[in-house]
């Protein structure tokens, strides 16, 4: 990506118009070309449409080259923002192997921050501390978030997912690595059987490549968490998607 860039640069000093032009249609060419073969994700491909983008004015030679100079300084400027993106990203495997341990793990967090006793010299009291709860899945989905912001600083909540169906939207989603994340929290009014329609519609719907779902089964409605694990578990290499399920229950504190 570093050569395109400088390559773009370069283009910065062609004096003809008509060559400048010529040059930068084959640049810009070259540079869907490698986004394309990068597997970059179909978003950045439309912002980099938009962003090469330029206007030839029948009557303005000089505002026609403005506009390619604009072109190719926008997007040089967000070539220079995938690649900072490209060199800071962890590797996949250990991308997901990562977030698989918070999650699994996530309620040594949950005790450690929230129920385990504070020091006393400490301003946060055990009081302000206990009096946090995780009442519902946007409790439980922010505190995950903020665990996993520090690690990987592209993540997002509550995006639109492109999942054919329409109005679904990702808990958490790390475009980088196509992973959605979903938090579930149980309530009194909820069956067993409701919690495995709403599991199916998550695990099936969503196009990522990677579905993990953190259920907090606070009201022990799951009777065998082993064996909902075991029937919603997929594989990419046979199913295409990779889903996980990770639950945790009151009883485990």
């Amino acid at each position: 990506m570093e050569e395109l860039i400088e390559e773009g640069k370069n283009l910065l000093g062609i004096k003809s118009n008509d060559a400048l032009r010529q040059q930068y249609d084959a640049w810009s060419s070259k540079v869907r070309v490698f986004v394309e073969n990068e597997g970059f994700s179909k978003k950045i491909k439309q912002d980099l449409m938009i962003k090469s983008y330029y206007t030839i004015f029948e009557y303005s030679e000089e505002e026609s080259r403005k506009s390619i100079a604009k072109a190719l300084n926008d997007t040089i400027i967000y070539l220079n923002e995938l690649n900072q993106i490209k060199q800071n990203t962890i590797p996949e495997g250990t991308a997901l192997l990562v977030v698989e341990r918070i999650l699994k793990n996530f309620y040594m967090y949950y005790h450690a921050m929230y129920r385990a006793p504070v020091h006393k010299r400490g301003y946060l009291t055990s009081e302000v501390i206990n009096a946090i709860q995780i009442g519902n899945e946007y409790d439980l989905q922010r505190m995950l978030y903020s665990q996993l912001l520090p690690i990987f600083p592209t993540i997002r909540q509550e995006t639109n997912s492109d999942n054919g169906y329409g109005g679904m939207r990702a808990d958490i989603y790390l475009e980088t690595y196509s992973l959605i994340i979903e938090t579930k929290c149980t309530r009194s009014s909820m069956s067993e059987k409701r919690l495995l329609e709403e599991l199916g519609a998550d695990s099936f719907h969503y196009r990522a490549k990677t579905i993990f779902i953190l259920i907090f089964d606070k009201e022990n409605i799951v009777k065998n968490p082993a064996l909902l694990k075991e029937t919603f578990r997929r594989d990419s290499e046979k199913d295409g998607k990779t889903v996980r399920l990770f639950i945790i229950q009151p009883v485990i504190f």
